[in-house]
C-alpha cells in the first residue's frame, strides 16, 4: 500500500468513527460531500448496521456507486439487510457487471425480492413498495400477534400497521394500527379489534400519483398492494410516496 492509499485508509477510518455518533440525516450529508471511493472506505468502517441505516436513506444519492466499490461479501451483506424496496433502487442503477457480480453474494430471498420489485413500470406502486410488512393470520389472538411484532419488527421496514389475513385463502381481509391492537383484549381475536371496513388497497400497476392521492384522500400512513387474487405483495408508505415525487421533481 502506499503512501497515498494508506492515508486515504487513516481519513476514511477517522471519519467514520466520528460520523458513527451522529443522526443518519447527517451523516448523509457529510457523505454527499466526499468522493465515491472515500464514501466506499466509510461504509466498510462504519458498524454493520449503522451503515444499513445510511444505505436506506433515500437522500443519500451516491448509494450505488459507492456500494459497487465495497469488497463483494460487504456490499452483498448490505444489500440483503438494506429494505427491499431501497435495495432495488440502488440495484437498478449498477451496471450489468455490478449487478452479476453482486447478485450471488445477496440472500435469497432479497434476490427474489429485487427479481419482483424490478419487474414493475418505474412509476408503479409495485416499483416504490416494500415487500417487509406484518401479516397475521385471521384466527389468531391479540396476544399472539402482538408477540409475533416482537419477534419480526427489526426485520420489518414499518409497523404503521399490521394486515389481517384470511387463515385459509391467505386473502388480505383487514388491517388494523397497532395502538388498537395494543388496547385490546390479549386473549380477543385479533379480527375483534380490526375495523368494520375493508383496507384501501391498490395493484401493483396503478400509478404512484394515485397512491399518493388515496393516502391524502384518507389519511393513510401506508396501502397495501395486492394481487389478482387478493393476496397482500407489498405495501407503500407515505414517505416513500413523497421521496418519490421529490426524486421525480429534482
Amino acid at each position: 500500500m502506499n503512501d497515498t492509499a494508506a492515508t486515504t485508509d487513516l481519513l476514511a477510518v477517522t471519519l467514520a468513527q466520528t460520523l458513527a455518533q451522529e443522526h443518519v440525516a447527517d451523516i448523509v450529508e457529510t457523505l454527499n460531500d466526499q468522493d465515491d471511493a472515500t464514501i466506499a472506505h466509510v461504509l466498510a468502517e462504519l458498524p454493520f448496521e449503522r451503515a444499513v441505516e445510511v444505505l436506506d436513506q433515500p437522500e443519500f444519492t451516491a448509494a450505488a456507486e459507492a456500494v459497487a466499490l465495497l469488497p463483494d461479501r460487504r456490499a452483498g451483506a448490505l444489500l440483503s439487510a438494506m429494505s427491499a424496496d431501497r435495495a432495488a433502487d440502488v440495484f437498478q442503477e449498477f451496471d450489468e457487471e455490478t449487478r452479476a457480480r453482486l447478485s450471488g453474494r445477496i440472500d435469497r430471498q432479497t434476490r427474489s425480492d429485487l427479481k419482483k420489485l424490478l419487474a414493475y413500470p418505474e412509476h408503479s406502486a409495485g416499483s416504490i413498495m416494500t415487500t417487509e410488512f406484518v401479516s397475521v393470520p385471521s384466527n389468531w389472538t391479540v396476544q399472539q400477534t402482538l408477540d409475533h411484532i416482537r419477534r419480526v419488527e427489526r426485520s420489518r421496514e414499518t409497523v404503521y400497521a399490521i394486515y389481517v389475513l384470511d387463515s385459509v385463502t391467505r386473502k388480505l381481509v383487514r388491517a388494523v394500527s397497532l395502538r388498537r391492537l395494543i388496547s385490546g383484549d390479549p386473549e380477543a381475536p385479533v379480527e375483534s379489534v380490526v375495523p368494520a371496513h375493508k383496507p384501501i388497497c391498490v395493484t401493483p400497476e396503478i400509478d404512484r400519483e394515485e397512491v399518493a392521492r388515496l393516502i391524502t384522500k384518507y389519511d393513510l400512513l401506508s396501502v397495501p398492494v395486492v394481487d389478482a387474487d387478493e393476496q397482500l405483495i407489498g405495501i407503500v408508505t407515505f414517505d416513500d410516496v413523497i421521496d418519490a415525487m421529490i426524486a421525480e421533481t429534482t
